[in-house]
C-alpha cells in the first residue's frame, strides 16, 4: 500500500530518530574501542554499559515491529503475529473505558448540542437550507418505497392493534366529540342532497320495489295502495328531504343528533355493540374490497405528498418550523429539557447496544490488512517515540556502567 502524505511525512521523522539513536551506538562503541586502545578503565567501563542498554533496547523495539537482522527468535515480531488480537483488545478498551454510557452522557452535557444545535436551526438560513435537504431526501425515500409493501404493513398493523384491544370506545369518543363540534352536519347536508336527488331521479325504478314490499303485506294492503299513491309517498319523501335540508333546525336533525349521540355512548360503554363492531372490523380488515380502498388511499396519499414536497410553499413552512423548533431550543428551558433527555436516550441505547460494534469494526479493518503492512502503520505511529528508548537505553548504560564500575574501584 503507497504512503499517504502524512505517512510519508512520518516516515521521514522516524527514519531521522533512527540515525540518531544508532549514532548514540555507534559513539558508544567507538568510546569503547579508544578504551580499550588507550587503557581508560573509566571510559571502558561507561562505553560498554551503553553499548549493552543500547543493544539490548534496540532489540526490544525492533522485536515489537519485525525479527531482529531477520533470525527466528521466539516471542518477536509480536505487531505483525498478534495484530487481531491486539485490534481486539484496543476495541475492547476503547469501548469499555471510553465509550460508556455515562461518560457519552456526561460529554454530551458538557457540549451543550441542544443549545448549539438550537443556534444553528434558529437561522433562517439553515433551516431554509435544512428544508430543502429534508424535502428532497422524503422525496427519494417516498420514490424508492413499495406501495404494495406499505399497504401489507399498514394491513398487519391495524390487525395487531385491533387484536390488542377494542376500536369501538375510540370511535365512541371521536362521534361524540364530532357531535359536539356539528362536524356531522356536512356530512348530513350531502346525505340529504343525494338521497332527495336519487328519490326523484329513479322513482319509476323504485315502484317496483315498493309495489313488492306493499303485496308482501297481504291482499288488503295490495288492494288499497295504489302505484299513484306509492309514487306520491316517494315525491312526499323527497319534499321531506328538501325541507330538512334547507332547514337547519329541523326536528329531523335533532332526531338523527340523539341517534348519533345514543350510539356514540353504546360505543363507548355498551359491551355488546362494542363487540359487534369489532367483529365488522376486523371482516372489513380481511375482505378484499376494503383492502383494495385502503390501497388506493394510501397510493393518492404518496403520490400527494410527493408533489407537496416538490412544492416551494411546503418547503417554506418546513423551513419555518425548523425555526420555530430552534428558536424554542433557546428560549424554552423545560423544551430544551424534554429534548435532551429524547437525545441522552437515544444516545445511551445505542452506545449500550452497540457499541461493541466499534470492537468488530476496529478488528475488521485491522483484519484486512496483512502483517508487514499493520506493523508499517503502527510503528509510523508510535516508532518515533520509541526511539528514545534506545537513545535513553545507552545513556543509562553508560551511567550503570560508570556506578558499577566506581563501586567495585571503592569496594577494592
Amino acid at each position: 500500500m503507497p504512503l499517504l502524505v502524512d505517512d510519508a511525512v512520518s516516515a521521514a521523522r522516524l527514519g531521522r530518530m533512527k540515525l540518531t539513536a544508532t549514532g548514540f551506538l555507534v559513539l558508544a562503541a567507538c568510546l569503547y574501542a579508544v578504551a580499550v586502545w588507550q587503557d581508560l578503565d573509566w571510559l571502558r567501563a561507561g562505553s560498554e554499559a551503553a553499548m549493552v542498554g543500547g543493544l539490548a533496547d534496540w532489540f526490544a523495539v525492533t522485536a515489537l515491529f519485525k525479527r531482529p537482522m531477520g533470525l527466528p527468535i521466539p516471542h518477536t515480531a509480536l505487531v505483525p503475529r498478534k495484530k487481531d488480537e491486539l485490534a481486539t483488545k484496543l476495541g475492547e478498551f476503547v469501548t469499555g473505558h471510553f465509550l460508556t454510557r455515562e461518560l457519552v452522557i456526561e460529554q454530551l452535557r458538557a457540549a451543550d448540542v441542544v443549545t448549539r444545535v438550537g443556534t444553528l436551526l434558529a437561522d433562517p438560513e439553515v433551516a431554509d437550507r435544512l428544508a430543502k435537504e429534508l424535502a428532497f431526501n422524503a422525496g427519494v425515500l417516498l420514490e424508492a418505497m413499495d406501495e404494495d409493501l406499505v399497504v401489507e404493513g399498514a394491513l398487519e398493523l391495524l390487525r395487531r392493534d385491533q387484536a390488542r384491544r377494542s376500536y369501538a370506545p375510540v370511535l365512541g369518543r371521536m362521534l361524540e366529540r364530532a357531535i359536539a363540534g356539528g362536524t356531522q352536519r356536512p356530512l348530513v347536508d350531502v346525505l340529504l342532497g343525494r338521497s332527495k336527488a336519487y328519490l326523484r331521479a329513479n322513482r319509476e325504478q323504485l315502484l317496483p320495489q315498493a309495489r313488492g314490499f306493499v303485496d308482501d303485506r297481504g291482499w288488503l294492503a295490495s288492494l288499497l295502495v295504489s302505484d299513484k299513491r306509492i309514487r306520491g309517498v316517494l315525491d312526499g319523501l323527497a319534499e321531506t328531504l328538501e325541507e330538512v335540508e334547507r332547514d337547519p333546525g329541523h326536528p329531523f336533525r335533532s332526531w338523527l343528533e340523539g341517534l348519533l349521540r345514543t350510539f356514540a355512548d353504546e360505543l363507548q360503554h355498551d359491551p355488546h355493540t362494542a363487540a359487534k363492531l369489532d367483529v365488522v372490523v376486523a371482516q372489513l380488515l380481511e375482505d378484499p374490497q376494503a383492502q383494495a380502498v385502503l390501497r388506493e388511499m394510501i397510493t393518492d396519499a404518496l403520490v400527494s405528498v410527493r408533489e407537496s414536497l416538490s412544492e416551494g410553499a411546503l418547503q417554506q413552512r418546513i423551513g419555518n418550523l425548523v425555526a420555530t423548533l430552534g428558536q424554542r431550543a433557546l428560549v424554552d428551558e423545560e423544551f430544551r429539557q424534554r429534548v435532551q433527555k429524547v437525545l441522552e436516550a437515544l444516545v445511551g441505547h445505542t452506545v449500550e447496544n452497540y457499541g461493541d460494534e466499534l470492537t468488530l469494526m476496529i478488528r475488521g479493518q485491522v483484519a484486512k490488512w496483512d502483517g508487514r503492512d499493520a506493523s508499517r502503520r503502527i510503528e509510523l505511529a508510535v516508532g518515533r517515540d520509541l526511539q528514545f528508548i534506545r537513545i535513553n537505553g545507552t545513556a543509562v548504560g553508560a551511567l550503570a556502567g560508570l556506578a558499577i564500575h566506581a563501586v567495585t574501584v571503592l569496594a577494592s
